[in-house]
């Protein structure tokens, strides 16, 4: 990565000197009355958004997204349709293969997400390829993850959705079209101004 600092006073060089992924994580909700974005409407017509009447309905999502020089970048998400994800519900690793065959992880998160459970923290303290990295108190503009659910939640939005199901498969849909656009990720990364740089070559 090529960026000043970025995450608790860890260079980012330091982040990729030993190669490997880097995967960026971040959590996000939605509600059964979706985002309400500018849309086009016919010439002297108010689009009209008819609600559900239901406030309270909510999904819970994470997503990673992974990135290594010289790879094509991927994206691992979860979704749950009610409550909360809880850190032994996520997925045990988020890199496309466990153990990694080619190289160490390094997750960089923001200061919520360090409150994963204990069963998430043991399992990280037991894996010496995995490296733990919090970003500043309020940095979402050095995290991919925020641009892509801004991306994702246009793909939702003005829309009211009549159930649960219905919201959890819009969203589902969303994710896994950003999976199949390695490029969009790319995107993303370039988003928040850092930039994959390989590992330095020994002497």
């Amino acid at each position: 990565m090529a960026h000043g600092d970025v995450a608790g006073g860890l260079s980012s060089v330091q982040v990729t000197a030993v190669g490997g992924w880097v995967c960026f994580e971040d959590k996000a909700g939605a509600w059964l009355n979706g985002p309400v974005r500018r849309t086009w409407g016919k010439l002297g017509q108010t689009p009209v958004l008819r609600l559900s009447g239901k406030h309270n309905g909510k999904i819970s999502m994470v997503a990673w997204t992974c990135f290594k020089d010289g790879e094509e970048p991927g994206l691992i998400y979860a979704v749950k349709p009610v409550g909360r994800l809880h850190g032994d519900e996520l997925p045990p690793l988020p890199v496309p293969a466990a153990p990694p065959p080619d190289g160490p992880v390094t997750v960089v998160w923001d200061d919520y997400s360090s409150r994963i459970s204990k069963h998430g923290k043991q399992y990280a303290q037991r894996q010496d390829w995995l490296t733990i990295i919090q970003l500043p108190s309020y940095a979402p503009e050095l995290n991919p993850v925020e641009l892509l659910w801004a991306y994702a939640k246009e793909k939702i939005a003005n829309r009211a959705f009549r159930s649960i199901d219905e919201l959890h498969r819009a969203a589902k849909s969303a994710l896994r079209h950003i999976q199949q656009h390695p490029e969009l990720l790319t995107a993303f990364l370039a988003g928040t101004g850092l930039e994959l740089a390989p590992p330095p070559s020994s002497p």
